[in-house]
């Protein structure tokens, strides 16, 4: 075993390539490797075995000279490395990025190269014949299956050690052995035609078949999901088998497709077959290829070369391509999708007239046809879709379709649909923490405003801590752009989010959650302690590379599209995945935030659509999640996925203080009663300026009805100068009499009770002495001093209003 790299440091130079767009064979790419011999004459060497990627997007072919070809299918280019000797096996690596693993037959070696620059960066050493068979887990990426005629290895890739070894007998040599799908099981198929099984964790053995009628396994695969395997052999015959139950479901004989035997079978995947493949692809003994339908059990298409015969064939993981090695040493790349659709007959069907006066029958019953045939659909989806039959879809396509997400979202998050419950909500309104949020935010559509508004006031009415969390409108807008033609769906998934992948945020609310960020300092610190000593010398915390991009839910880095595609591997794994999510963004980004030298801008960094490989963002993460220390992963502090209770109202979210949100929900209550239309000033003028204007009045009330009729005989009786005197003496005595009112106002207690005549013409004797004083301050507050005026230009008005009367 050997750990390093042996380069001769020559630069690889890559070359173009051109693939047909739609040939009618389907035939895409076709490779050949010729060269010349000293004597100038053309020598074709043929290529021997070919291995895909899992993302689909790279080929690696070897030929008998152990030269290594890698034809990349996203660039157009391919070129050659350097060679290190004949191979007998090939696999991608599939955690690391432009990695292969390659089986030498010199020393039976198993040599991990770089496929960019060639070099060997690790060697692993130990078995004793040919290997033939490279295999590795699906679940614990760091697990290798290596396997011989005579031997299989379990190799632990992170030690670098051997785990488990397994050696056979005389006449039981191993024919073929993989993980299983799910990763939890090892099958193998043996000489002496049985199928071991064991299980992965402790290697013990689980199930032995021994098939009845089939001899010569030659050959074992299993559909996409896992749940059902295929075992072929020389014989004209096909067994699948189910891993549910253990059982044989189903024979196939092949003789009435003219099939005599059969050397190699595979499963063709198809999009949105739900994992559950429908086609087989099958290499007869006469070395022709056939497509079958397991389902309708009919013969898709033949595929013979005239050039020549068939000896190997290879499938995409993800179904889009395959490729046929012939006999001659030909390689040709077929699109799978070209070769299915140029085999069936399509069949057009005659357009019917409408009788006139039936348009609008026949309209409402396709309308009724087409709602029933969704329902349906949307059921049987979501009966047949459990989280791990999707992740297995999601691993080996990327993402889910835009067409089924939100359905397949509602299946993840296994939303209960309560429709009283959420109308309970709504019907409580516009929450008074959102009433406003247009100021805030720049929206110009009114429906997705209307929806922003309706999801927050909903969150704040089922919890009180949703109605202060100032993030919180960032981090749902996406979601509501997504899912808004479904509020119920939209409000439950977002719920859900909160409760799950968002329920550590909460702990010390309102403030940062200090134990979230934590955890990604550490696992960043175990993964790459470089960067974080740059962030350390610069000062920048985890609240600017971390607390930034969670709290808009990555919406503010990423495109609408590979948001979509990020918050599908979110939603499909763990509580804890999305930490990993923020550690891997850092790392892979690092080339760039390595340039940077000022915290502001780092803080403007992580809030820019940076340019970013989707695929090595993702692979990062889930390395991460695989291989970080139990001491400092999330998921030990994580509970594990709690979905929403079904029923007449949503179970009440917990994680938060109680006290302090209470606290600050008062406080901003008090805010919005002080910002209310009149100032605490104004309230206390008007509430006096209302007693006195009362008082006045009903003082005058009382002082006419003892002068009225003395006041109404004189004015009859006298002239109209003698009347003006009286009335001078009447304004005297109602002056004195507001006087005492004022008086009154002014100088008594909330009690109400009255101050002395000598007390109140002392005060007032003390206020005039300190009014004189002009470079003093004043003792009397600043309230009382413009009360006092407001209600002298009030007495003002009064007497005003008498004069004129």
């Amino acid at each position: 075993m050997e750990n390093g790299s042996h380069f001769d440091g020559d630069k690889i130079e890559k070359f173009d390539i051109k693939i047909k767009k739609k040939p009618k064979d389907g035939v895409i790419l076709q490779l050949h490797h010729t060269v010349r011999d000293s004597h100038g004459d053309c020598r074709r060497i043929r290529f021997s075995l070919a291995v895909f990627d899992d993302n689909q997007e790279k080929l690696a072919c070897t030929d008998n000279a152990g030269n290594i070809f890698i034809i990349d299918f996203c660039d157009l280019k391919f070129w050659k490395l350097v060679n290190h000797g004949i191979c007998t096996a090939l696999h991608f690596v599939p955690d690391r990025l432009d990695a292969l693993v390659v089986a030498s037959s010199d020393k039976f070696d198993l040599n991990f190269l770089d496929t960019e620059t060639g070099c060997v960066y690790l060697t692993l050493s130990g078995h004793t014949d040919h290997v033939k068979h490279i295999s590795f887990s699906k679940t614990k990426l760091n697990n290798l299956l290596t396997a011989s005629h005579a031997e299989a290895i379990l190799w632990e890739l992170k030690n670098c050690t051997k785990y488990f070894t397994l050696n056979t007998h005389v006449g039981s040599q191993i024919q073929q052995i993989m993980f299983t799908p799910a990763g939890d099981y090892l099958v193998a198929c043996f000489q002496n035609d049985t199928v071991q099984i064991w299980r992965h964790d402790t290697m013990k053995s689980v199930k032995q078949i021994i098939p009845n009628g089939l001899k010569h396994i030659k050959n074992i695969e299993f559909t996409m999901n896992g749940r059902a395997m295929v075992i072929a052999g020389l014989v004209p015959k096909l067994i699948l088998f189910s891993m549910d139950t253990w059982k044989a479901v189903k024979s196939i004989d092949l003789t009435k497709y003219n099939i005599k035997g059969v050397q190699h079978v595979a499963f063709v995947p198809q999009m949105f077959d739900g994992g559950a493949n429908k086609i087989l692809a099958i290499l007869s003994s006469n070395c022709t290829l056939h497509l079958l339908d397991l389902d309708t059990q009919e013969l898709i298409t033949n595929i013979c070369p005239q050039s020549s015969s068939i000896k190997k064939f290879v499938v995409s993981p993800t179904g889009k391509y395959f490729l046929c090695i012939l006999h001659l040493g030909e390689v040709n790349i077929y699109n799978s999708s070209l070769v299915i659709e140029n085999s069936k007959d399509v069949m057009v069907a005659p357009e019917k007239k409408e009788l006139p006066g039936c348009s609008t029958h026949a309209y409402q019953c396709n309308i009724q046809q087409t709602l029933a045939n969704k329902s349906a659909v949307e059921q049987k989806m979501r009966a047949c879709m459990d989280s791990a039959r999707l992740r297995r879809i999601l691993m080996q396509y990327g993402e889910y379709p835009d067409k089924f997400r939100s359905i397949i979202w509602k299946s993840l998050l296994i939303t209960p649909k309560n429709k009283v419950a959420y109308s309970a909500l709504v019907d409580k309104g516009i929450h008074p923490a959102y009433k406003n949020i247009e100021k805030q935010f720049t929206i110009h559509s009114t429906v997705t405003l209307k929806n922003l508004k309706r999801l927050l006031s909903c969150l704040a009415h089922w919890c009180p801590l949703f109605g202060v969390m100032k993030f919180l409108p960032g981090f749902v807008f996406p979601f509501v752009k997504v899912l808004q033609k479904d509020p119920l769906l939209l409000f439950e998934c977002v719920a859900t989010i909160l409760m799950n992948q968002c329920q550590l945020w909460f702990e010390y609310a309102p403030f940062p959650p200090i134990s979230v960020l934590a955890m990604i300092e550490n696992v960043l610190a175990e993964h790459d302690q470089q960067l974080l000593d740059h962030y350390c010398q610069l000062g920048v915390t985890s609240q600017i590379y971390a607390l930034k991009i969670l709290e808009t839910a990555f919406s503010e880095v990423l495109t609408c599209t590979e948001w979509l595609v990020l918050w599908d591997h979110i939603l499909s794994n763990e509580p804890a995945y999305i930490l990993m999510i923020v550690v891997s963004y850092n790392i892979v980004q690092k080339n760039a935030i390595r340039r940077l030298k000022t915290v502001d801008q780092i803080e403007k960094f992580f809030h820019l659509q940076n340019p970013i490989n989707m695929k090595v963002f993702l692979k990062k993460a889930y390395v991460f999640l695989n291989d970080t220390s139990e001491d400092v992963h999330p998921r030990r502090f994580f509970n594990s996925f709690v979905s929403l209770e079904k029923g007449g109202c949503y179970q009440q979210f917990t994680g938060y203080p109680k006290a302090t949100i209470c606290l600050k929900l008062a406080r901003e209550r008090k805010k919005a009663v002080s910002a209310d239309r009149y100032t605490l000033r104004e309230l206390t003028k008007k509430s006096q300026e209302k007693i006195i204007n009362e008082g006045i009045k009903k003082l005058d009330i009382d002082f006419d009805k003892d002068n009225d009729k003395d006041v109404k005989d004189e004015y009859y009786k006298k002239h109209r100068r003698k009347s003006t005197v009286h009335l001078q003496n009447k304004d005297e005595s109602r002056s004195r009499v507001r006087e005492e009112f004022l008086k009154n106002v002014f100088f008594t207690s909330d009690l109400g009770l009255k101050i002395s005549k000598e007390t109140a013409e002392s005060m007032r004797t003390r206020r005039f002495r300190e009014s004189i004083r002009p470079k003093k301050k004043r003792k009397t507050p600043e309230k009382i001093h413009s009360l006092e005026k407001e209600v002298e230009k009030l007495i003002k008005s009064c007497s005003n209003s008498d004069t004129s009367d």
